[in-house]
């Protein structure tokens, strides 16, 4: 969680520093590709002997980015992906042998946001496509009819870093958390995964009008 905190402090200190002049004029309509790295936790309780803890992705989280404006005089509008997405988190066992393990699972997810000043937030809802659980004693593949559909909170910014005529880079920042469980099936009683993250990354939309 700390390195979270991290990303969120991070992001504060960009947003203060963003250029005043350039919040005025909205942008137009845009797609574009992007790329952010991430990292997560399992942020739900677990058993007696385990640990939650903190797992980047080994590969990057990518897709295609919109953006529709409400408006021409201010920065407003909806930001949504399309994108290949993983969530990873690690879990330490704490009794007898102890070994950490790490899940990672894949989505096909769609994220509508609503865009204001660079700030974003929504929902982010993901369909599994695969995953597996690595520890150094097993590897197990996660079955995706055991796994949910998920709904997610997100948070974050959509941050103009270069714009011009053909279009914009962005720097993105997102913090997420499952708003529901992603396993079908409940274990150990009522505990289940409820994944947090937070990611980094850049964009570049191209503009589709003046």
């Amino acid at each position: 969680m700390k390195k979270l905190s991290v990303v969120f402090c991070l992001a504060i200190i960009i947003f203060s520093f963003m250029d005043l002049e350039s919040k005025g004029t909205n942008f137009p309509y845009s797609i574009g590709p992007f790329i952010t790295l991430k990292g997560g936790v399992n942020a739900a309780d677990v058993p007696t002997g385990i640990m939650n803890g903190f797992s980047i992705n080994g590969l990057p989280d990518f897709g295609v980015s919109g953006y529709i404006p409400f408006g021409d005089k201010s920065q407003f509008g909806i930001a949504a992906d399309l994108a290949y997405s993983t969530y990873a988190y690690d879990m330490k066992n704490t009794t007898g042998i102890e070994y950490v393990s790490t899940t990672q699972i894949s989505y096909f997810t769609l994220s509508p946001n609503i865009f204001i000043y660079g700030f974003t937030a929504g929902l982010n809802f993901g369909i599994p496509l695969s995953g597996t659980t690595k520890s150094s004693i097993t590897e197990v593949d996660i079955k995706t009819e055991d796994l949910s559909i998920f709904v997610e909170f997100r948070v974050g910014g959509m941050i103009p870093l270069y714009y011009d005529d053909f279009g914009r880079v962005n720097l993105i920042i997102q913090l997420g958390y499952f708003l529901t469980e992603q396993s079908k099936e409940d274990y150990s009683f009522s505990y289940n995964f409820h994944p947090a993250s937070g990611a980094i990354g850049v964009s570049y939309l191209f503009n589709l009008s003046d």
